[in-house]
């Protein structure tokens, strides 16, 4: 961080996925409000994306202070915080996270395990789904190989399916080869990736939330005025009310895949039920295998009444 003036502080920042793409394009807003506003005590270098930093270094670097604040999800930083992704399976919205006190409580822990101050939580509401080239009647995969991340990992093979970690920039290929007969990915997406030219069917209903988080550097936040992180705790507000977006944004992806020829599995009733009761039920038995006592304080905070 830098003081552009005494009042002016600027800090170096990272995306972890692609400008102009479905992704980021709330925090893109985010930038542009800070940008735009002429009396901000806060200036952004953005420094770029992906092409930039690989995704998966990007977490280390805020959490180090090679860089200011950081927009990545928090799949791309387990090792630095295990069983961060759980952020995934929030059965509260970003605003009740707040209002009840557990925004806090999420903020103390990545302070304590990764020296960073979690600023917003972004893309609530864009929830994954599974989409596939091979139809299904019921949730069961039969050994179908599917591209995952440690995200809906636990899911895929509960339901039989053979997982194969691919990262996004090859998926293209394996879709057109048939190495992978499907994928896990969110509503919003698939066309910046091509991905829909080799996709026949989406799985309905959708599970999970995508989180993508703004995460500042805890360094660089204790050496922030007063003024500066009251005022980036505002845009940080802003910000996640844009995942009121989402809604009206998932129905225009639902319409272009169903323009691009690709057709809807839905489970509906007791079906529906048993999936979505599924896919959280063994995503959380998996984390409190490999990471018990974060496991255990995520689900305190995301899943209890």
């Amino acid at each position: 961080m830098s003081q552009a003036s005494a009042e002016t502080a600027t800090l170096r920042t990272v995306s972890a996925f692609t400008p102009g793409t479905a992704i980021p394009h709330t925090f893109e807003m985010f930038l542009e409000e800070i940008e735009n506003d002429t009396e901000a005590p806060i200036d952004i270098d953005f420094i770029g994306g992906p092409e930039t930093m690989p995704p998966f270094q990007v977490g280390n670097a805020v959490s180090n202070g090679v860089v200011d604040m950081a927009f990545v999800t928090s799949a791309f930083y387990t090792s630095s915080l295990p069983a961060a992704h759980a952020l995934n399976l929030t059965r509260y919205s970003p605003e009740e996270l707040r209002e009840t006190g557990r925004f806090e409580q999420l903020q103390e822990m990545w302070r304590e395990q990764m020296n960073v101050h979690y600023l917003a939580y972004t893309n609530y509401g864009n929830r994954y789904h599974l989409y596939l080239n091979e139809p299904i009647s019921s949730p069961e995969l039969n050994g179908l190989r599917m591209r995952i991340t440690p995200v809906y990992r636990a899911f895929v093979e509960e339901m039989g399916g053979e997982a194969a970690q691919t990262p996004p920039g090859e998926v293209y290929t394996a879709l057109e080869r048939g190495t992978v007969d499907g994928y896990g990915w969110p509503i919003q997406g698939i066309f910046d990736l091509g991905w829909q030219e080799h996709t026949r069917y989406r799985v309905d209903p959708g599970f999970y939330h995508v989180e993508v988080g703004v995460l500042v550097n805890q360094d660089t936040w204790d050496n922030l005025t007063d003024e500066q992180r009251n005022y980036l705790t505002e845009k940080a507000i802003w910000l996640e009310e844009q995942n009121a977006l989402n809604e009206e944004i998932n129905a225009e992806e639902e319409r272009r895949q169903a323009e691009a020829g690709i057709e809807t599995i839905e489970f509906e009733g007791e079906e529906r039920e048993r999936y979505l009761e599924m896919a959280y039920r063994v995503q959380w038995e998996r984390l409190a295998e490999e990471h018990a006592g974060n496991a255990e304080r995520l689900r305190e905070i995301l899943d209890s009444e």
